[in-house]
């Protein structure tokens, strides 16, 4: 009769348990942190008896009497430097704010003052004698009152810096078509070409700054002397000036 071998198990060594309980790993978590905190706060501890009795290092130009001091300062000027530097970085990465262009406010005239009324005669007592009328000077006319100037339009004076010749005479806007029409003077069809061009385009520059997509240039008559290219970028200069397109 054959004898079959049975393969037996290893009995295991007593003291464990197979197969082990589970724990939550939670648990364990906050276990260690609890003995982490008890074990940093005997650190702690630690330090703090050493450097009363100076046991702790310090640097050789420092007092022997005030070795129980060094580390606390260290550590106070650390803090300092740490709360200064979270101060001044988040303005520093900001950078400067952008400057914004306002226009000026319209320059109008000085009220002016009422003229003085003319002095009305005394009144006379029934005593008295009436006054000779014929004696009386006549009262001074009152001065005519002065034109006041015209309001200066805010575009006009945004406009300066990129009209030297003063070849403005006036500003419309088209607020829907985000467009700028100048009504240029006579002596703008007198320049050279190129001065055109080159006085167009500084126009163009100064729209965008402003916030105008499109710049047309019109004469006195209302005619189109230039505008804005439709494709790209620059100004097309019309070699016969054409009406201009009316408002939207």
């Amino acid at each position: 009769m054959e004898v079959v071998a049975v393969d037996e198990q290893p009995t295991p060594p007593p003291g464990r348990d197979l197969p082990a309980p589970y724990q939550d790993p939670w648990m364990l978590l906050g276990r260690d942190l609890r003995a982490l905190l008890a074990t940093a706060r005997l650190r702690g501890w630690e330090l703090a008896r050493r450097n009363r009795q100076g046991d702790l290092a310090v640097p050789g130009f420092w007092p022997r009497g005030l070795r129980a001091w060094f580390w606390p300062l260290v550590l106070t000027l650390a803090l300092v430097l740490l709360l200064a530097l979270v101060a001044l970085v988040p303005p520093l990465l900001r950078g400067p704010s952008p400057t914004v262009l306002e226009p000026p406010p319209a320059s109008g005239s000085a009220p002016q003052q009422p003229s003085e009324s003319p002095s009305e005669p005394p009144v006379q007592s029934p005593s008295e004698p009436p006054a000779d009328l014929s004696a009386q000077e006549p009262p001074a006319a009152a001065e005519p009152l002065q034109d006041e100037p015209a309001a200066i339009d805010p575009l006009l004076v945004l406009l300066q810096p990129a009209d030297p010749r003063g070849l403005i005479g006036a500003v419309r806007q088209q607020p829907a078509r985000s467009c700028l029409q100048l009504n240029l003077s006579d002596r703008f069809a007198a320049l050279a070409p190129a001065l055109q061009e080159q006085q167009a385009e500084a126009w163009r520059v100064r729209a965008l700054e402003l916030g105008y997509e499109r710049l047309e240039l019109v004469d006195g008559a209302g005619r189109l002397l230039a505008r804005t290219a439709r494709v790209g970028s620059g100004m097309i200069l019309l070699s016969s000036a054409a009406p201009a397109p009316d408002a939207p």
